[in-house]
């Protein structure tokens, strides 16, 4: 023990004191700057794969957003092939009821013609004088 004793003198506790106090300033002096040199990079690089995700989280967005676009696009598409499939087939049977009524509309005209020339003169001549008229006026129209 008394070699212990002998080897700690004041000197040695001085100096040990000196070491210690230069330590603990520069601790507090120079410690802020090294730890925003090491974290400072880290935080550059975390912002910038911040970023990156971000431009790659809003490109998977515009993606599904496109993606929903022409799902719809295609939907509406459709429907517009289906609409004018019926379209034609409202004209087609437009057409066909047009030429059936032209031809009911001639057999009626043809069976008054026949009644009123065997003679049934009053309901007869009257029907025949107005359908005469209205498909003459129908002849006549702009189409």
């Amino acid at each position: 023990m008394d070699k212990i004793a002998d080897l700690v003198t004041s000197e040695a506790i001085l100096q040990w004191l000196i070491i210690f106090l230069l330590l603990a300033y520069f601790i507090y002096k120079e410690y802020p700057e090294f730890k925003r040199r090491i974290t400072g990079g880290t935080k550059k690089e975390i912002e910038e794969e911040s970023r990156e995700r971000g431009v790659e989280l809003r490109l998977t967005k515009v993606e599904e957003r496109l993606a929903d676009v022409e799902g719809k696009l295609k939907k509406d598409y459709i429907s517009l092939e289906e609409l004018l499939r019926e379209e034609q087939e409202d004209k087609r049977i437009m057409q066909a009821s047009l030429e059936e009524r032209e031809i009911t509309m001639r057999a009626l005209l043809a069976i008054i013609d026949g009644l009123h020339q065997i003679g049934a003169n009053s309901p007869t001549t009257v029907a025949h004088e107005e359908l005469t008229a209205y498909l003459s006026k129908q002849a006549h129209k702009v189409k």
